[in-house]
């Protein structure tokens, strides 16, 4: 299936470009994005573990203190729609038969199915944990009931996030570069039926997809 290069961002379609030969693409989806979509899992991680040290130095007393680790809950905000928008990347089964329709199923390609339903898999433990991660935080500075608001009320937040990264493509560090262009893509999810229908939709799958995960992950660990 041939891919519609207005739809990818820079970043992909630097990837797509004839410098890299035909084996670096599973389905015409560039394997060296999946390597760096895995790799910005770090970040989140990485921001929670600082601002824990950083809590742990100084219990931010100060409002210099307090404005950077605000600084830096942002940033986390920014990067950890990305543990989400690798589940997505499940629709890159779609037309994975070549010539055939999109119900098809051809042996030489079917190896890919498992392939995203894996890499999907990696998103959505990443994104329960990464979450976990944060809300542990905020259990540790303030109390459990308002660490458990926190997921409720940040979720929608990384929702849009979510989708301005899979239908309006823009990736997490372009709202520094193009911060008024996001917002006024943002304002569509809550204007306009479609966007805001699969805003809807996508929220409450990652209320079901966090929950179920925190379920099924603490159970296993309390065996």
């Amino acid at each position: 299936m041939p891919i519609n290069i207005s739809n990818l961002s820079s970043f992909e379609k630097f990837f797509l470009s004839d410098f890299w030969p035909d084996y670096l693409f599973i389905n015409n989806y560039p394997v060296l994005v999946i390597f760096w979509n895995i790799f910005l899992l770090f970040v989140p991680y990485s921001i929670v573990k600082f601002l824990v040290y950083y809590w742990k130095l100084n219990n931010f007393i100060r409002w210099r203190e307090k404005i950077a680790a605000g600084a830096f809950f942002i940033l986390w905000l920014l990067f950890i729609p990305n543990s989400a928008y690798i589940i997505t990347d499940m629709r890159h089964i779609t037309g994975f038969c070549p010539g055939n329709d999109y119900l098809a199923i051809c042996s030489e390609n079917a190896w890919m199915i498992m392939f995203f339903f894996v890499y999907a898999i990696i998103g959505w433990v990443a994104f329960v944990c990464l979450m976990n991660q944060m809300k542990n935080l905020i259990k540790i500075i303030f109390n459990k009931f308002i660490a458990e608001i926190f997921i409720i009320a940040v979720m929608p937040v990384i929702t849009l996030g979510l989708l301005l990264g899979l239908i309006n493509r823009w990736n997490s560090w372009e709202m520094f570069a193009h911060p008024i262009k996001i917002i006024n893509d943002s304002v569509l999810y809550f204007t306009q039926f479609l966007y805001f229908r699969d805003f809807v939709i996508f929220l409450f799958g990652l209320y079901a997809l966090y929950f179920l995960g925190n379920w099924l992950f603490n159970r296993s660990n309390s065996k």
